[in-house]
């Protein structure tokens, strides 16, 4: 099993680099008792030598004969977090002291209960015996002989294999991919190498996938058929290039230095038709880029390789054509899965009872599956056993029967897990807290990541969301976390912090069984046990009842609490509170409490409060004590005023107030310099802005929508914006500006902005195209919108939302350029395509070939399906035809005899999915696929010169590389058609007038 402890050395990591910051601080403190800094230094140098030491006893802590390694692990990791408290509360006395304005502040202070004096005392005689307490318990693995187990090496190299290796096993539901996959592999290749990844989450079968390929009979026509297994995590090229060798009729010496194994691969590639299969490929970005060079010849060759990965970027950076996505099962493929490895029917009574059910829980995972049914095939007339199928997470399922019995399911997992850094390997844990198919609001989770000291800045440079965002990217690449598809391309486009996540169920499964006791999540509280609570760290209660539970059963330690409990008295929530001093996160949103607990005040840690959707009116003044609080949220509470108490959290980077309908006053906004969000969108009673917000420099989210009680905002607020230099995503939609302000386009940094709904605005300013970093715009329900000007230079915009721009007269766009496109409602849009590089491109050499077969229309109309397509030509319309999902029409005319003959007779477009080009990344929706291979040569091409029929001497020219099977790249425009097609589909009946050129 996966184990219970594989958080020590993350949360290690974690305390030796937070001591080591304040390290150099701590020397000058008044030396009290002790020395405090000396204790500290000391604690780091012995966390610092243990966690090589932890990382091995992770990986080797499973089993029964090794619960004294376990306990030991536990030890170690409860008292890291409890140095980092004392940590904590020690420099938040020291700050509090020096805080104080006067000496007469200070005194009071000292004559406390809290001086601040004695706390320190304390804390530093608490630090010394928790520094000794560390030292005694770094040698009790010697001391009772369990060091052995920590140092022994653990290979999961062939242990992650979860393709089905038994050839009597039949393989469901990957007939459609294996012959997609054969129709890439067996096409004549022009290419210097053709790279194909089968990319997909684990458990899908990408080996499974690989392997029917590797064996089928088709694949006998190249000379060598190599499989080479990576070590996910581990890419030695050297060992690789010599996998590759020894399996040809080429031997290489055996001291050959890496380039010339390299040179050898390459000779192999070129000279030989070799089909490769580098399976489980996952590592570093420059590992991928370096093994990618090694394989790539610089000439033509036929050879093929596969590679199969569960990471998307791995997938796109090692790819020279797009990669293969491979998706879930049908429930009847798992079904046939399950029913073969638990060897029995449907007719089984228990799979009556409990199959459908057990097989739902497979979410189209065949590796899930496989485990479920090899579970009930220990013991398959045992109704407990089934029910625990049904029932049991799996990681428990997993931890109860032995690896001989069932086909494991964890073992891929794991090794990912090991390969992540050990910051990203608590963030993902983290994300147990929140109860599996739960909805993560992306923003919110990274805040308390940062809040939790869980985010480490790389080098020293990004911001911590920003370097949160990156970790969100790999959890998102491995298919751990997933975007929530809730939002369309219609919807408001903001900045990808706006996300919607969930946790894969089985990452959750791994995330819940990695993370132990530390995360405690109540969702009832009759079938929780009071001593799970003792040695928690995070917990999430969604319970509708506190009282049910002993308060004196509570963690004290925790740091971090989300409530969701809609019954509960203010009382509970307080008593709670009380206990847990070293609270950093607190979520009393959508709880019942109708005011702000006084026990919160006494939290000095808090980094993190969400009280959104609490009946306040108002804040206590305690709230301006928060001296650490780096979020706050009041998002949809009745708050009337934002007090300028405010103005005392320095740290605040974070302020939502979205939906707070009776906000009027905005005091002293302007002094919150650290801000980096600031969400004011549905606030219609807001009475006066800032003048100026020059002064929130690190501002990069700013949200002004809706707020109707101004039809535009003050020139100065505008022009201020200009001075915002990290501003990434503006949200003014609402407003009723006729025309930006020239100086608009002095936002360099802006690559999100919303202009939707500014019913009043005609055009945009020349100084727009100065927005070089523009990913996504939203102009939609701009009915008065005409004119788009400097769009040419957007080079970086992906999204464009121009839905209902109803006086729309013209678009100036490269389409190649748009991932996602609308352009619905818009009644006459004119498109035209704009070349983006000098010299002639395909696409150029395309309309050129379409000009030749025009007769007579300079401009041609793209009509929706359901109305007949404009007077295009020859094999123009039958492309265009194609596009649309029509029927291609034979081109007719009359011959001398009279009789209609077909002027292209035969020709056909034919869809198939050998080769997808997607216009749309994999954080959204494609808005087409197509293939360069479904457009077939066609049977009986007209000769050039030819004619057909007597009244015209017009001569057929048959345009060159529109069809041409022998370079698969050879109709670059095809994107644009499509794009067109996607986009007239989307416009409801209206038309896209495309110029020539277009397509």
């Amino acid at each position: 099993m996966v184990g219970t402890e594989m958080l020590v050395a993350a949360a290690v990591s974690q305390v030796a680099r937070k001591i080591s910051e304040i390290v150099s601080v701590a020397q000058g403190e008044v030396k009290l008792c002790c020395n405090f800094s000396d204790d500290l230094e000391k604690i780091k140098d012995t966390l610092v030598y243990l966690e090589d030491l932890l990382k091995n006893a992770e990986k080797n802590s499973f089993g029964s004969d090794r619960a004294n390694l376990r306990h030991w692990l536990a030890q170690i990791k409860s008292l890291a977090f409890d140095i980092e408290d004392i940590v904590d509360d020690y420099y938040s006395s020291k700050e509090q002291f020096e805080g104080s304005s006067s000496y007469a502040q200070k005194g009071s202070l000292f004559c406390s209960f809290s001086n601040p004096v004695l706390s320190k005392a304390s804390m530093v005689y608490k630090m010394k015996s928790k520094r000794e307490l560390l030292q005694t318990r770094q040698h009790l693995p010697t001391q009772y002989h369990f060091i052995s187990l920590i140092n022994s090496v653990v290979d999961f190299d062939e242990k992650q294999t979860t393709s089905y290796r038994n050839s009597d096993i039949t393989i469901f539901g990957r007939g459609r991919d294996l012959e997609n996959l054969m129709d890439m592999i067996m096409q004549k290749s022009v290419d210097e190498l053709s790279i194909i990844s089968i990319v997909g989450r684990v458990g899908l079968g990408k080996t499974s996938l690989a392997q029917l390929v590797f064996n089928d009979t088709r694949t006998k026509a190249f000379r060598f058929r190599i499989w080479v297994h990576v070590s996910m995590g581990n890419v030695v090229l050297e060992k690789i290039g010599k996998d590759i060798v020894a399996q040809t009729s080429v031997r290489i010496e055996g001291n050959m230095q890496l380039q010339s194994i390299k040179n050898v691969v390459q000779t192999i590639l070129i000279k030989y038709k070799c089909l490769i299969v580098l399976d489980s490929l996952w590592g570093k970005d420059e590992e991928v880029n370096e093994l990618k060079q090694m394989l790539l010849t610089g000439r033509q060759t036929q050879s093929k390789i596969i590679v199969t990965t569960q990471s998307d970027k791995v997938a796109d950076l090692v790819s020279t054509r797009p990669p293969y996505k491979l998706s879930a099962l049908s429930k009847d493929d798992c079904l046939n899965i399950f029913s073969q490895r638990a060897m029995t029917g449907q007719g089984d009574p228990l799979f009556r009872e409990y199959g459908e059910e057990i097989v739902k829980r497979c979410d189209g995972t065949p590796l899930v599956a496989n485990f479920l049914g090899s579970v009930v095939n220990t013991q398959r007339q045992r109704r407990e056993i089934w029910q625990a199928a049904k029932d049991k997470e799996m990681w428990k399922i997993e931890e109860d029967y032995p690896e001989d019995k069932i086909s494991p399911l964890f073992p891929s997992f794991k090794i990912i897990y090991y390969n992540m850094p050990h910051d990203l390997r608590l963030c993902f844990a983290y994300c147990s807290i929140f109860p599996k198919g739960s909805v993560i609001d992306k923003k919110k989770l990274i805040q308390q990541w940062i809040a939790l000291d869980m985010i480490e800045s790389r080098h020293g440079t990004l911001p911590l969301d920003v370097t949160a965002e990156k970790y969100i990217d790999e959890l998102k690449a491995i298919y751990f976390l997933q975007v929530f598809e809730k939002h369309q391309i219609t919807a408001e486009i903001s900045n990808a912090s706006e996300e919607m996540l969930f946790l894969n169920n089985f990452a959750h499964d791994l995330a819940r069984s990695v993370a132990g006791e530390d995360i405690l999540v109540i969702l009832d509280a009759d079938n929780e046990r009071n001593n799970r609570y003792c040695d928690c760290r995070y917990a999430h209660v969604s319970t509708s009842s506190l009282q049910s539970i002993d308060s004196k059963a509570w963690p004290s330690k925790a740091r971090s609490l989300i409530f969701k409990t809609s019954d509960t008295e203010l009382e509970h929530v307080s008593e709670v509170l009380s206990v847990n001093k070293y609270l950093r996160v607190l979520d009393l949103s959508e709880c019942s409490v109708n005011e702000i607990p006084a026990a919160i005040f006494q939290l000095k840690q808090l980094r993190y409060l969400d009280a959104s959707t609490l009946s306040i009116a108002t804040l206590p003044p305690q709230v301006g004590s928060f001296n650490k609080l780096q979020t706050l949220d009041l998002s949809e509470t009745e708050l009337m005023e934002l007090p300028s108490f405010l103005s005392n959290l320095k740290g605040l980077n974070y302020l939502n107030l979205q939906g707070c309908r009776k906000l009027q006053e905005l005091n002293s906004l302007d002094l919150l310099h650290e801000l980096h969000y600031l969400n004011l969108s549905c606030c219609p009673e807001v009475r006066s802005f800032p003048e100026s917000v020059e002064n929130l420099t690190k501002l990069r989210f700013l949200n002004l929508s809706q707020c109707s009680k101004f039809p535009t905002l003050p020139n100065r607020l505008l022009q201020s914006f200009a001075s915002l230099c990290s501003l990434v995503d503006l949200n003014l939609s609402g407003f009723e500006f006729q025309m930006l302000p020239e100086f608009f386009g002095n936002i360099c940094s802006l690559q999100y902005l919303n202009l939707s709904k500014c019913s009043k605005l005609e055009e945009l300013p020349q100084s727009f195209g100065q927005l070089a970093y523009l990913k996504a715009l939203n102009l939609s329900s701009c009915p008065d919108l005409k004119i788009l000007g400097s769009f040419e230079c957007l080079t970086s915009l992906q999204i464009l939302n121009l839905s209902n721009c109803h006086s729309l007269q013209y678009l100036p766009l490269c389409l190649q350029s748009i991932k996602n496109l609308d352009i619905s409602g818009c009644q006459d849009c004119i498109v035209q395509s704009c070349s983006r590089s000098s010299r002639s491109s395909p696409s150029q050499q395309l309309s050129e070939q379409a000009e030749q077969v025009r007769l007579s229309n300079d401009i041609f109309e793209i009509i929706h399906e359901d109305t007949a397509i404009g007077d295009l030509k020859g094999k123009t319309k039958l492309a265009f035809a194609s596009l649309l999902d029509e029927e291609p029409e034979v081109i007719t005319k009359p011959n001398e005899t009279g009789d209609m003959v077909p002027l292209v007779p035969g020709h056909q477009f034919l869809l198939s999915s050998s080769r997808s080009y997607s216009l749309a990344s994999s954080s959204s929706a494609p808005l087409a696929s197509v293939s360069s291979s479904d457009v077939s040569k066609m049977e009986h091409p007209i000769s050039r010169g030819e004619t057909t029929g007597t009244q015209s001497n017009e001569k057929w020219q048959e345009p060159q590389g529109f069809i041409n099977d022998s370079t698969e790249d050879s109709i670059p425009s095809l994107d644009t058609m499509v794009h067109l097609r996607e986009a007239v589909k989307g416009s409801n009946g209206s038309h896209v007038t495309a110029c020539n050129g277009a397509c």
